[in-house]
């Protein structure tokens, strides 16, 4: 599933930095990294904003201040990122300090607008893998690619699938984020809501092949019945499955690997902590979801630990009432390996 896309303008700036853009020139102080008029258009001309910077396998969103030139009359040139305060990580300032591991290199950076309206920067080591995937590209050291030029969907197709495939730990954040309301600056409404929906339609697969995997389980007569809960419709319940009538089944489901933390309601903790023994209760974790398969474990053993969990939210709601305020929901994301007694193996849906 792809999460990050291009859409805001068509254009990709290319360019070959300078000495002076990397901070090393013997006879400039430059402290900015220079772009092209063209492409990122829809910015204003001072803006404070995020950027993600991608690097080989690093990927992380960062402060980025753009600005342009004013002209004698009133038009505006030369845009460009600037490094910011001093000690502060920056666009500028963290590809200033990658430029500093290899001084034999030559460094590129690619860049465009997301659909989110962040920007993204690509940076290139003429040392490195990505540079032998984009050096037939590059053609000139300095370049704009627009929607109308031959390698522009080959250009954006790479920016792309590196950009998805370096920011899973930034996914999985955001994921995490929309399901527990937690606050963030970091990240846009525009992700957040989604990562919302994201999560909706990988729910709703995960039950879906969970009822595939109990269809199969009856029909070799090792499940006696099972009743899918939201078959028709969103039940409501703290569960999804009913096990041979007496086992409660929760499916949590991921496109992500299986340590990715599961987000549980106050309401889901309670009804754990209403089961008298272990057994009535279990997860079926599905993760590394894709279109069509995924893998799944059975977790169970976890009511020692929603014990805690759940006197810790009590607490709290007994803290909130205190200030005369209602607790009326709370998501709380866990790690599945703190919260389970026994993992079962991996199981291919």
């Amino acid at each position: 599933m792809i999460f990050y896309f291009f859409g805001i303008e068509k254009r990709i700036g290319i360019k070959k930095l300078s000495k002076a853009d990397l901070g090393i020139s013997d006879t400039s102080n430059q402290t900015h990294i220079g772009l092209y008029n063209d492409v990122l258009q829809f910015l204003d001309d001072n803006a404070i904003t995020t950027a993600m910077l991608v690097y080989g396998d690093y990927c992380k969103m960062l402060d980025c201040y753009f600005d342009r030139i004013e002209n004698p009359d009133g038009t505006f040139r030369s845009p460009k990122i600037r490094i910011g305060e001093k000690n502060e990580v920056s666009v500028v300032s963290k590809i200033r300090e990658f430029a500093m591991t290899d001084a034999s290199a030559d460094w590129y950076l690619l860049w465009s607008g997301l659909e989110n309206k962040d920007l993204v920067f690509w940076l290139v080591n003429s040392n490195s893998n990505d540079y032998n995937v984009i050096k037939d590209l590059l053609g000139t050291n300095t370049r704009i690619i627009t929607d109308e030029d031959k390698a522009y969907d080959r250009v954006k197709s790479l920016m792309i699938n590196k950009i998805n495939l370096s920011s899973i730990e930034i996914q999985k954040e955001i994921e995490i984020i929309s399901q527990t309301g937690s606050q963030s600056k970091q990240y846009k409404p525009f992700d957040l809501e989604k990562a919302n929906r994201h999560f909706a339609l990988v729910g709703k697969k995960g039950e879906e092949l969970v009822n595939e995997y109990f269809e199969k389980q009856k029909s070799l007569h090792k499940v006696d019945s099972f009743e899918w809960m939201n078959k028709s419709r969103e039940s409501g319940l703290p569960y999804d499955f009913i096990l041979n009538k007496e086992q409660f089944i929760d499916v949590k489901s991921t496109r992500f690997d299986f340590t990715q933390n599961i987000v549980f309601s106050n309401q889901e903790i309670g009804f754990v902590n209403q089961q008298k023994s272990d057994s009535a209760y279990s997860v079926y974790r599905v993760f590394d979801l894709a279109e069509t398969s995924a893998n799944m474990k059975i977790c169970t053993q976890c009511i020692p630990y929603m014990e805690k969990l759940n006197q810790n939210v009590e607490t709290f709601n007994d803290a909130i009432i205190q200030s005369k305020t209602q607790l009326l929901g709370l998501n709380v994301a866990v790690s599945p390996r703190d919260c389970f007694g026994i993992i079962q193996g991996s199981i291919r849906l």
